[in-house]
């Protein structure tokens, strides 16, 4: 019994053995089921050793500690943690004084963040460690592929070395594979390592282009370069190359840069066209292009945004940049906003903004589009006083052309105050609302078109109120089961009835529509250049529930030259039925329609169905929408909208497809079909759309793009890969960040 005590009392006390002096380094800690000396004094240490130094970790069955070369000897099979939490495997190695400097066969490196790292031998040299015929991947998922199981995607090198100090990955002579296939070879490439979580300067994953066109082929090469200027500031600028094809060699330049303000952002897209080596051409720059954006809070009160952009030729952005939503404007445009809050009372604001802009299609004329120097808005806040709220609101703007358009002047000046109070009476059940809105306006013209020929300049003083009261008296039947709320409700309105003069220019009441949205509005108009000048009574009733709601309401007009209420397609006193309905319980249903009682045909009905099932998420919608004129349709439209997108299958798939067919035309307009797969470290999208036309003479567009994403290496898109033998010179791959979100993490 005593001596199985000793024995069990010498394994535990000799194997924690306090060196504290090993060749000046930092103090180690050796755990073993055995230690001993040999006859070079070295130490031995045998069974679960390990050896601790500050957060390093190693764990092997043999581990040797030569005093005299410094070194801590692995001869068997081992494990490495560093501070970091990364895990090194290996065998038949050594390490000097801090664990920084060593070499070993067969290297198997996990970091912290699932990446791995393989290869045949490792070298350590500080900071820097060395893997010949190594693999990276931050794969974790494995594929079987016939007998062998490899991952997802892996970079091939000669050479890997990892930078733990600056975190980049360098490789030499690297293979990528994709499920075990090679599909590309790259001689020297630099990557962020995956431990990086500061940004640093340097080049990013060049790509090259090949585009073919009948017996000719040409190629365009970028190479990125990122420069990380402070903590606040950056900048990527990307050179691509164009050459061979039998064209003049051309490059293009983008310069794109980012800077975070206190209390806002400035960002500036840079982006310019150069011929050097074109002999032929006296000017360097052919066409440029300056997107900027600039957000900032002044204060606790004012912020500033000034959004501008700059081209200098027609449908530059377009080409260059047809992503952004600046391409799909009719024109560019210079803004510069100035918002104020709490000036002189708490929920008032200020807008003071400065608008120019410039055409960026064919067929339209600089010298129509306006200039808005300045526009400024003041809304007073809310006044509480006797029971009635109340509101002020002031509106300048000085708006000038080169020229009149057929219904804008050249230039107008207005300023306007309107003056809003409101009272809500609760009383005989009933709920009444009193309220009104008076205009005082002052108009200054220059050139405004009559009628042919005939311009019109001068002043113009307009005083416009509106009164309107409603009433609306919620009830629930008796012995009613369910819970249904009716609510009727009436809204009376009183106008001058004073028709809006062609004298003025209607610079902001746009984009005006009759509906339940502005049904008990005073001014329907959007703006008020133009007012509504319609003596009107509108009635409705509203009945809901927790999981249904239904709305209808009709008006009726007292004035003949009611403006707005001609201008919507209502040809009589008696307006068009609107009506809604709604059920929101299990699945999103809507149903609204427009009814001319008069003609008793359907103006316009809507429906749409949002259900989510277990497959996917569906939508539905259908359009009908009809005008008459002398009991001729004028306008017929019916088309259906359908999308569904689904919910992940096989772990890290998704589908969508979605499109818009005319039932009229009987032809589907547009459609699209979208597969994604986006697992912890690789992602694919293939995604087809296609629009097509009914005339004869255009042909269908069809547009299929390919993405491969790789994590911490970025993703390669296909710009179209649907073309005719014609377009095949436009097919490029695409170099841009991975969007890392939509990686599967585990």
């Amino acid at each position: 019994m005593n001596k199985f005590k000793n024995f069990f009392i010498l394994k535990f006390f000799l194997v924690f053995i306090l060196i504290p002096n090993f060749n000046n380094a930092k103090e180690i800690l050796i755990y073993a089921d055995s230690i001993s000396y040999d006859d070079e004094d070295n130490i031995i240490a045998r069974g679960n050793a390990k050896i601790f130094q500050d957060d390093k970790l190693i764990l092997s069955d043999l581990i040797i500690i030569n005093k005299i070369d410094n070194k801590i000897i692995l001869p068997a099979k081992f494990t490495l943690k560093d501070e970091e939490n990364n895990y090194f495997e290996g065998e038949n190695g050594y390490f000097f004084k801090n664990l920084e400097f060593g070499e070993f066969e067969n290297p198997k490196i996990k970091l912290n963040d699932g990446s791995r790292l393989i290869g045949k031998k490792l070298k350590r040299n500080g900071k820097i460690d060395i893997i010949s015929k190594g693999v990276y991947t931050p794969c974790n998922s494995r594929i079987k592929i016939g007998n062998f199981i490899c991952p997802t995607w892996q970079l091939e090198g000669e050479k890997i070395l990892h930078d733990n100090d600056n975190l980049f990955l360098y490789q030499k002579h690297s293979k990528m594979r994709v499920l075990n296939t090679p599909v590309f070879y790259i001689p020297y490439i630099v990557t962020p390592s995956p431990l990086r979580k500061e940004r640093k300067s340097g080049f990013l994953t060049p790509s090259i282009a090949f585009n073919f066109f009948d017996t000719k082929t040409s190629q365009s090469t970028s190479l990125p370069y990122y420069f990380n200027i402070d903590i606040d500031k950056e900048l990527l600028f990307t050179p691509m190359i164009n050459y061979g094809g039998g064209v003049d060699s051309s490059q293009r330049f983008i310069f794109d840069y980012n800077q975070i303000l206190s209390g806002g952002n400035l960002k500036t897209d840079l982006t310019f066209d150069s011929n050097f080596e074109n002999k032929n051409n006296n000017k360097w720059l052919s066409d440029a292009s300056l997107i900027t954006n600039y957000n900032k809070n002044i204060n606790e009160k004012y912020k500033v945004k000034i959004d501008s952009a700059f081209q200098t030729s027609k449908n530059y952005i377009q080409i260059t940049k047809p992503n952004d939503e600046l391409s799909y404007t009719n024109s560019l445009s210079t803004n510069f906003n100035l918002e104020g809050f709490n000036l002189r009372k708490l929920d008032d604001q200020l807008n003071i903004s400065l608008n120019f802009y410039q055409t960026n299609q064919e067929n339209e004329d600089n010298k129509l589009i306006p200039t808005v120097l300045p526009k400024i808005k003041y809304f007073s806040g809310y006044h509480n006083q006797y029971g009635s709220i109340s509101n002020s609101n002031f509106e300048f703007y000085n708006i000038f052309r080169e020229k009149s358009t057929v219904v804008h002047a050249k230039k107008q000046q207005k300023f306007s105050h309107k003056y809003n109070i409101k009272r809500e009476i609760l009383k005989f059940n009933s709920k009444i609302s009193l309220d009104a809105e008076v205009y005082n306006q002052i108009f200054n013209t220059e050139n405004k078109l009559i009628s042919d020929d005939n311009y019109k300049t001068g002043s113009y003083y307009r005083f416009f109120p509106i009164v309107g009261i409603s009433s609306e008296t919620p009830f629930r039947l008796k012995n009613y089961k369910s819970n249904l709320t009716f609510k009727p409700s009436i809204h009376v309105v009183v106008t001058p009835s004073i028709s809006n003069s062609n004298k003025l220019s209607n610079e902001d009441a746009t984009n005006n529509d009759f509906s339940l949205n502005n049904i008990y509005v005073l001014n329907r108009y959007s703006g008020n250049d133009k007012m509504d000048n319609s003596k009107r009574i509108t009635f409705g009733l509203s009945t809901y529930s927790e999981s249904f709601n239904t709305n209808l309401y009709q008006s009726y007009e007292f004035t003949n030259n009611s403006n707005f209420h001609r201008e919507q397609g209502n040809d009589y006193y008696l307006s068009d039925l609107l009506g809604s309905i709604e059920y929101f319980k299990t699945n999103d249903i809507t149903y609204n329609f427009r009814y001319d009682v008069n003609e008793s045909y359907l103006k316009k009905q809507y429906v749409s169905l949002n259900s989510a099932t277990k497959y996917g998420e569906i939508n539905l919608s259908y359009l009908d929408e009809n005008s008459k004129t002398n009991n001729l349709i004028t306008k017929d439209t019916e088309t259906i909208n359908y999308s569904f997108l689904s919910k992940k299958f096989s772990k890290f798939s998704k589908i969508s497809f979605g499109g818009l067919y005319d039932l009229k035309e009987e032809i589907n307009k547009e459609y699209s079909i979208r597969y994604s797969y986006f697992d912890e470290c690789f992602g694919i999208n293939i995604n087809f759309d296609r629009k097509s036309y009914k005339e004869d003479n255009l042909k269908p567009q069809d547009i299929l793009t390919l993405m491969f994403s790789f994590k911490n290496i970025g993703s390669y898109k296909s710009t179209n890969l649907a073309v005719s033998e014609n377009d095949k010179q436009d097919i490029e791959w695409e170099k841009i960040n991975a969007d890392y979100e939509k990686f599967e993490k585990n």
